[in-house]
């Protein structure tokens, strides 16, 4: 299982010609994944080509010098890779790259990134985009009852704080402000559903560490949101009342990729956008990050987005003695 499916899906083949070839070479790479591209095949991940160091100035210079040419890029899919292997035009554009590569040097294909894990919070603010799962039962009253909605291709856009004590407890924490969330399903009687973030209520989520040593993890999590859901009857809301709760759960490192967050708040109950009528209830189940997209360190530094309102540190401390129990009696919801 490949927690980060973007890392498995990046392929990394390394090149060696001779100086004179360089730039012929690095042309034909980037010839090769254009057209990977137009096909369908790559990803939207950005292409990288590493070239190693010139020889004039810090070599000899001569024509006996070797330059060594990397490329990075993510196939969009295994199917994808499969796809673009059995493609003639394919087999025809990497004919072309050999033939400007050294016979004499193995040629390495590296088809998995390994991402690393820090010890602490992050020491500067930035932002992260991550994919993954949240899952309820939804009931909405004469239509559908208890219906497992998984929505399975949600995003999470959020702002992490640097890391501090937030609190003065002595232990570090970190802040996580979510700019934006949501996803999509559908549902027979209900037809095409988006589940949206509520801009009106809190969003946000703080990872606290559980000691005062030298490492920041293991930690413990948490996550409040408020949703707006786009439905054939029109927007209906989470209770704007009743923040939705994902969480307390233990985390090893950051971002949480892998963590499953179970909810113990429910049923609550959904309500016209428009005219506040009670149209049914919504019983959250659990939210798992499974992937990063991107993540980006602060270059301005934004001190508004750093501070937590003092009611987030009250909702851990009140369901962190808990976190057993929770993960015990948390919803079930398959994927449907």
């Amino acid at each position: 299982m490949h927690l980060y499916r973007n890392e498995s899906l990046i392929q990394m083949e390394t090149f060696e010609t001779d100086v004179h070839s360089a730039d012929a070479l690095i042309g034909q790479v980037r010839a090769k994944w254009a057209r990977l591209r137009e096909l369908g095949y790559a990803g939207d991940y950005p292409i990288e080509i590493l070239r190693s160091g010139r020889p004039n100035g810090n070599g000899n210079g001569n024509g006996n010098a070797k330059v060594k040419i990397i490329e990075i890029f993510k196939w969009r899919s295994q199917q994808d890779r499969v796809n673009a292997l059995r493609s003639p035009e394919y087999q025809e554009l990497t004919r072309q790259v050999s033939e400007l590569t050294s016979k004499s040097v193995e040629h390495e294909t590296f088809s998995e990134a390994v991402r690393g894990f820090n010890c602490n919070f992050p020491e500067v603010g930035g932002v992260e985009l991550l994919k993954g799962v949240c899952s309820c039962l939804l009931t909405i009253d004469g239509m559908v009852e208890n219906y497992p909605m998984s929505v399975k291709n949600g995003i999470v856009l959020m702002h992490r704080s640097p890391r501090m004590d937030l609190d003065g407890d002595g232990k570090n924490e970190m802040y996580l402000k979510i700019l934006m969330h949501g996803g999509e399903t559908i549902q027979a009687a209900l037809g095409p559903i988006r589940v949206e973030q509520n801009f009106e209520k809190p969003n946000d989520g703080i990872v606290r560490s559980n000691g005062t040593g030298a490492n920041d993890f293991p930690a413990t999590a948490v996550w409040r949101v408020s949703w707006k859901i786009q439905t054939a009857l029109g927007p209906v809301l989470t209770d704007p009342d009743q923040p939705l709760i994902f969480g307390p759960s233990t985390v090893n490192h950051y971002p949480p990729v892998g963590t499953h967050f179970h909810s113990p708040t429910g049923p609550v109950k959904l309500v016209l956008q428009q005219t506040g009528e009670r149209v049914g209830t919504l019983i959250p189940g659990e939210l798992t990050a499974f992937d990063i997209v991107v993540t980006k360190d602060d270059e301005i530094f934004a001190d508004h987005l750093n501070a937590p309102p003092s009611d987030l540190f009250e909702v851990l401390d009140e369901h962190a003695p808990h976190m057993a129990e929770y993960e015990s009696r948390h919803v079930k919801v398959h994927s449907t």
